[in-house]
């Protein structure tokens, strides 16, 4: 559910959260504080983020054609 400690080490290059959390912002990456102050970040969104399967990119776009006409 969750990316490990040492999981998210490696994917950040950081060990400590004040880094972590500026490298996973700069990745795009969402991430949460737990109540005893752990960093979590969802393992199915970095698949996502890594697989190019963002939130934004799955909607459904529709197109503008008022923008053809003259």
């Amino acid at each position: 559910m969750f990316l490990t400690v040492e999981e998210l080490a490696h994917l950040t290059g950081r060990k400590q959260h004040k880094s972590q959390r500026e490298v996973l912002d700069a990745m795009g990456i969402y991430w949460k504080v737990n109540a005893a102050g752990k960093l979590l970040v969802g393992r199915k969104h970095v698949e996502e983020v890594f697989g190019g399967h963002r939130g934004e990119a799955r909607r459904q776009v529709k197109p503008n054609f008022d923008a053809l006409k003259l």
